[in-house]
């Protein structure tokens, strides 16, 4: 089982508090103890390839420590797992309210590799996430290309304008807040279809992309439409779908399928 870390901090784009749960693999320290290597290689040397993963709407920090195996399985593939609350922002700089994009793309990537054992090589990071967190990874993943592998949605509510067309479960409310008001989005900053086709257009180097999907789920088609989109693109893409709705028990299926897919080194790396 791999350690837990309750990590609550300072953002200084936020102006406030925030919590980040981090889960960091005990395989190999133990090991290392058993061996009576006791202090010599853990936290000097040894770094570890990092997942950010996304909770979706209503979730936070704490939502897949409760309705997933993840420890385990970040122990399985040595992997440090990072898992930031953002509330409903949406992944979004918010019209009316706080900058929670900036704060994951300018300052958690830091705090986590300047306090633990996190690589730092664009080939040691990866981004997934479930629902608006699927979103999210796309968003951010596309946004900064050259900081991920690798990006895995489940289930992703990719159509941003949904959001506030009714076609998604919100509030009107927080769709002004987060959009405007009327609420409306700016597709190179929001929409990852066109950020995926603005870094295609660019030569960018587009990380490894996945994505899947229940059948039974209420957001089944964005994962199509994403996966026909990056085919017309000439953007490779993995979509799976099988039997499943918008649920946890899900997620803990397909997210061993994208932990198996995004080929981790299941050990330490030297940086």
């Amino acid at each position: 089982m791999a350690a837990y870390v309750h990590c609550n901090f300072h953002s200084c784009i936020l102006r406030m508090q925030v919590d980040v749960s981090i889960l960091l693999p005990e395989k190999e320290r133990m090991e290392d103890v058993e061996q009576g290597k006791k202090g010599e290689t853990f936290g000097k040397n040894k770094k570890y390839q990092t997942l950010y993963l996304l909770h979706g709407f209503t979730g936070d920090h704490l939502t897949y420590l409760r309705t997933s195996k993840i420890e385990r399985y970040a122990d399985e593939h040595q992997i440090m797992v990072v898992m930031p609350s953002v509330y409903n922002s949406a992944y979004t700089d918010m019209k009316y309210g706080l900058d929670y994009f900036s704060y994951l793309t300018e300052e958690l990537t830091d705090f986590v590799e300047r306090n633990f054992p996190a690589a730092t090589k664009r080939e040691n990071r990866f981004i997934a996430g479930m629902s608006m967190g699927g979103y999210g990874a796309y968003k951010w993943g596309l946004t900064c290309p050259e900081k991920f592998a690798a990006i895995g949605g489940v289930a992703g509510s990719y159509h941003a304008e949904y959001r506030y067309q009714g076609k998604v479960n919100t509030v009107s409310t927080l769709c002004e807040a987060l959009y405007g008001d009327p609420p409306a989005i700016t597709p190179e900053v929001h929409d990852v279809f066109t950020l995926l086709k603005n870094r295609k257009e660019e030569g960018r180097d587009i990380p490894r992309l996945y994505t899947c999907c229940g059948t039974e789920d209420r957001r089944h088609q964005d994962s199509v439409d994403l996966k026909e989109f990056a085919d017309q693109l000439g953007v490779p893409m993995l979509f799976e779908e099988g039997p499943g709705r918008h649920d946890d028990i899900f997620f803990d299926e397909y997210i061993q399928k994208i932990l198996d897919w995004m080929n981790f080194a299941g050990k330490s790396v030297e940086e």
